[in-house]
């Protein structure tokens, strides 16, 4: 397991094991022995050594995660994410360490991000040209939420409408917003006899027909909305 999990370490900083060898001031010799497999347990010395070098802990190394399965997941989500993903992400994750969701204020509201499209935006949002806010929101469910930003989304939604997203895929007839090609869309998921449609609210923007739903990635299912006063 060691070798296996310097070569992945490795793979991961692109560093090579003769620069790892001089960083952690370790016997070229050693370090090859180790890297291909022919050693399999290293002095202690070395060991640490090696971790110093690398800025991880023995154990790591030896091949223990120092991570659940569902931070392991979190993080690798995080990876493949965009600069704006990121962001959100982010985002999420400080409000949470703050304020721990399942505590709620003297009035039972709890706080969430929510995006907000800005500039011109049509029926497809460029995920990219978004913004995001802090709401507050007394829907448990809710984990993140979306501005409409124009009437596109009418007769379902409308400008100025706070739409409230709930983490899951949606039911069969349920409004839900998805990412399809770093654009955003607001759709009603339906399911046919083959394939899938997630149809526009009204004529202002095109029905997108799926063979395969793993094509699409849901943000979120609606779970409520707070009207534009």
């Amino acid at each position: 397991m060691l070798y296996l999990r310097l070569n992945q370490i490795l793979e991961e900083k692109n560093m090579s094991w003769q620069k790892l060898a001089e960083i952690a001031n370790v016997p070229a010799e050693t370090m090859r022995n180790i890297y291909y497999g022919k050693v399999r347990d290293p002095k202690v010395s070395t060991m640490m050594a090696i971790s110093r070098a690398l800025n991880i802990s023995v154990n790591y190394l030896m091949g223990e995660s120092i991570y659940t399965e569902e931070e392991q997941a979190l993080i690798r989500h995080y990876k493949k994410c965009g600069t704006h993903g990121k962001n959100i992400m982010m985002l999420v994750a400080e409000y949470e360490a703050n304020l721990a969701l399942c505590e709620r204020n003297k009035k039972g509201r709890h706080r969430i991000p929510c995006i907000v499209p800005i500039g011109d935006v049509g029926d497809g949002i460029k995920y990219s040209t978004c913004d995001t806010i802090e709401v507050y929101t007394t829907e448990e469910r809710a984990f993140i939420a979306v501005l409409a930003p124009n009437n596109y989304w009418a007769p379902s939604y409308c400008k100025g409408d706070m739409i409230l997203l709930e983490k899951r895929f949606p039911k069969n007839g349920e409004d839900a917003l998805f990412t399809i090609d770093g654009k955003v869309y607001f759709r009603r998921y339906k399911e046919l006899e083959k394939g899938f449609v997630l149809l526009c609210p009204n004529d202002r923007g095109a029905d997108l027909r799926f063979d395969r739903m793993d094509k699409v990635y849901c943000v979120g299912t609606c779970v409520g909305i707070v009207r534009d006063e």
